[in-house]
């Protein structure tokens, strides 16, 4: 397996992992009452210090859809320069932007229909996106690499633009 070939293949599980795992990155800013980790965090900080439970869950909101702006402001920075580096195409930074949205918000709802399946189903349910994720990438001449680098490393950036 080459090198390029094994980083596509991590690239595409990271992204389809993420798309099941990593709700809480880019939560809905709602306050359901279905017991998500926030939710249940938000409970125990009100209940630990004695404060409004409806109001730490919007701080808890609030700080998720900061979080969320600074990320895709760093996402889109990214994005310039590889545009600028002749890597990518300003079309390419735009469906790279599109599809990382829709992403982020088909996650709660992706995560809602894995619930109450078993391992081999979930199991089918992520290889049936990755191929999807990486068939999108190919039809749009994308390198998966830039389609998910915010989720690869800490900072939000895996890989040095240069490569």
């Amino acid at each position: 397996m080459t090198k390029k070939t094994m980083l596509t293949t991590i690239a595409v599980a990271v992204l389809v992992a993420s798309t099941f795992t990593a709700t809480s990155a880019f939560a809905q800013s709602n306050t359901t009452t279905e017991a998500s980790p926030m939710t249940s965090l938000a409970q125990k900080i009100a209940e630990k210090f004695g404060l409004n439970q409806d109001e730490v869950q919007t701080v808890i909101n609030e700080v998720h859809e900061e979080h969320r702006t600074e990320i895709k402001a760093k996402v889109a920075e990214r994005l310039s320069q590889l545009v600028t580096d002749g890597k990518i195409t300003e079309a390419q930074k735009q469906l790279i932007l599109d599809k990382q949205e829709e992403l982020a918000s088909n996650r709660q709802e992706k995560m809602e229909s894995i619930k109450n399946m078993t391992d081999e189903e979930r199991k089918a349910a992520f290889e049936k996106e990755k191929e999807e994720v990486k068939a999108w990438a190919d039809e749009n001449g994308i390198d998966l690499k830039y389609l998910m680098f915010h989720v690869l490393k800490k900072g939000g950036m895996p890989f040095d633009h240069e490569q």
